[in-house]
């Protein structure tokens, strides 16, 4: 028969969503020890998927390695909003734990106020200098190691957004075309400053399901995916009810979040007593 801890692990693996539930209904230091204890693997996924209040709390738990740990495993747009949630002190011992890429990313998202677009876009968008020829973009394009797979970006030498090339073009064209001749022009862009709430019906989504974002002077900060828009929308309305007073495992609907819990609560409780200190 398995055991607890490899049933709790495999429901981590398999429902992030549903684990991230549970988790923010436990005491800060049950879920903290939960996340100390497995994987980063299966801990960073669930924390991604945890308000981010209750994802704060429970790091707030844990020493400063481990928190910087899983800051990387969620990615800038989901740990920006975890930092949010810290103490001055904290964050800024978190941030110089981090490798320098990923901190320039988290301090730029932090400088935007919570809600708009800047604080939730993802800064390592690829962008090419216009300069640049097919052959030199493709090479930029493999080596792009920490950038989401999408079509790169176009930039003048002052940052300003020309439009973007797609990666099918790159392909076909010859090493030597100036990529100016490949680029495309970005109908739709969204200034960082802008509300979240006023874009869900953008016309922008209907031809594409990420957009560049804007700042003063149309230079390039990032981009932001119409999932990442619609997942902070829901945190935003999600967020009011992890302040009421219900927070136990009574606000829990159905005998299977019942179950679930029961056996989170039992591998805590079997975990070493140096995990769960902060418990007591």
């Amino acid at each position: 028969m398995a055991s607890s801890e490899e049933l709790t692990y495999a429901f981590l693996e398999a429902h992030p969503v549903d684990a991230a539930r549970v988790l923010e209904r436990l005491l800060p230091a049950s879920s903290a020890a939960l996340l100390q204890s497995a994987p980063l693997r299966l801990a960073a996924p669930v924390l991604r998927q945890m308000l981010p209040l209750a994802g704060a709390r429970c790091l707030e738990q844990l020493d400063d390695s481990k928190t910087a740990g899983l800051l990387r495993g969620v990615g800038a747009q989901a740990g920006v909003a975890l930092l949010r949630h810290f103490s001055v002190e904290h964050r800024t011992r978190s941030l110089a734990l981090l490798p320098t890429t990923l901190a320039i990313a988290y301090e730029l998202l932090l400088a935007y106020p919570e809600g708009t677009v800047g604080a939730s876009m993802d800064s390592r968008t690829l962008a090419l200098p216009a300069g640049m020829t097919s052959g030199e973009s493709l090479e930029r394009v493999r080596h792009a190691e920490d950038a989401p797979v999408t079509d790169p970006y176009v930039i003048d030498h002052n940052q300003r957004l020309i439009g973007y090339v797609e990666l099918a073009d790159l392909l076909r064209a010859n090493a030597s075309t100036p990529l100016t001749k490949l680029v495309r022009s970005c109908a739709h862009r969204l200034p960082a400053q802008s509300m979240l709430a006023g874009l869900r019906e953008h016309p922008g989504w209907s031809e594409s399901s990420i957009l560049p974002v804007v700042d003063r002077g149309d230079r390039l900060v990032g981009a932001i995916t119409h999932a990442a828009l619609q997942r902070a929308l829901s945190m935003e309305q999600a967020q009011p009810a992890l302040r009421s007073p219900e927070d136990t495992l009574s606000g829990i609907a159905g005998i299977y979040w019942f179950s679930v819990s029961g056996l989170i609560q039992a591998l805590i409780s079997l975990l070493p007593a140096e995990r769960r200190k902060r418990e007591s």
